[in-house]
């Protein structure tokens, strides 16, 4: 999913899990002068605006996924950033995606979590902006004064503890009162389990099309629009309704520094190298900055420390350049085997 990120970041990333097609969903009203000169990238026609914390963001990634069903032939299907870079050479994800997982994401159940319940409860039970939001985001604040405990793990964080005293157990009695439907006014429950979790998820092709099925349903769309930062919420519940066996997230995420990951620089390549993990964000969106070129350098092409300088253009490529009125973000598909389009192939005019 991309907007703002410069053009050589994105062609550098796409290079990277080349040969597989790299589906670019750019949002050209935020970056109109958007040209890639890799030859493996796609973009989505009809992109939609995007934005962080706006369901924009959420409809920009269904439009992506619904437009890789119809017009690629994929087996697997990775979501991913212009801010991400693979971690381990591309022959070991391949062979991962071959496992017996459908999907590989990580999330947490929010009905049973009281960290989670508590930290991001108000979110998923009311509308953003309204009272009752501001009302439960402050019971949460309360609930967790004086608090030092934090979790991060399924490519978010929490805070985390047990709130005391009376404040507190009010806060706790009011959160959960709302997580009944009837009380809430929302969709959750046994029948449709709220989770919490990263968006950057991979799933085989029949998985994908059951998420595309999940957000048309009736209500479905219009219940999540009106959450803030819907995503974390939307697509860890339907991968959770559609996935018969998962496996674990295929990113490493860096801490966050309240709701942004830290940026991945060159004194953490060693951790990096140790984690199980194919992908990490967030890095630095400078195509020469260090720790992805270390990254890149090492890591992927598994050759030894102290790479050489590398250029951010390919020579002899030719520049990809859709229509300006067009927009965007990235999605990459491990599409074994998939025959090579025409640069022009699916770029149509709105």
């Amino acid at each position: 999913m991309s907007a703002v990120t410069p053009p050589e970041t994105v062609d550098q990333l796409a290079r990277a899990l080349a040969p597989h097609t790299v589906l670019v969903h750019h949002d050209f009203s935020q970056t109109p002068d958007f040209p890639l000169t890799s030859g493996n990238v796609r973009f989505v026609p009809h992109p939609v605006r995007t934005g962080w914390a706006t369901f924009g963001f959420v409809e920009g990634i269904f439009h992506a996924l619904a437009h890789a069903l119809e017009r690629l032939e994929f087996d697997y299907l990775q979501l991913l950033s212009p801010t991400c870079l693979p971690i381990k050479p591309m022959a070991q994800f391949e062979a991962h995606v071959t496992g017996p997982a459908e999907a590989h994401f990580s999330c947490i159940d929010l009905l049973a979590d009281p960290d989670c319940l508590m930290w991001v409860g108000y979110r998923a039970f009311t509308p953003d902006g309204s009272f009752r939001h501001r009302v439960l985001r402050r019971l949460s604040t309360d609930y967790f004064r004086g608090l030092t405990g934090r979790r991060d793990e399924a490519g978010v964080w929490l805070r985390s503890g047990r709130g005391h005293g009376l404040q507190a157990l009010a806060a706790r009695a009011v959160v959960r009162a709302f997580s009944q439907p009837w009380i809430g006014r929302h969709p959750f429950g046994e029948g449709f389990r709220p989770y919490y979790g990263s968006v950057w998820f991979g799933a085989r092709r029949h998985v994908v099309r059951k998420l595309v099925d999940g957000f048309r349903q009736p209500g479905v769309r219009d219940y999540f629009s009106r959450l803030r930062i819907a995503e974390e919420f939307l697509v860890p519940t339907l991968l959770m309704r559609h996935t018969r066996t998962r496996g674990p997230l295929n990113h490493y995420i860096n801490r966050f520094i309240e709701a942004h990951p830290s940026k991945i620089d060159v004194d953490e390549i060693g951790l990096l190298r140790a984690m199980p993990a194919f992908f990490a964000r967030k890095f630095p969106n400078e195509p020469e900055h260090p720790a992805r070129l270390r990254v890149l350098h090492e890591l992927v092409q598994g050759a030894p420390a102290t790479p050489p300088t590398v250029s951010t253009a390919t020579a002899g490529e030719p520049a990809v350049r859709p229509a300006p009125e067009l927009a965007s973000g990235v999605v990459f598909t491990a599409s074994m085997g998939l025959p090579p389009l025409s640069a022009t192939q699916g770029r149509t005019r709105p």
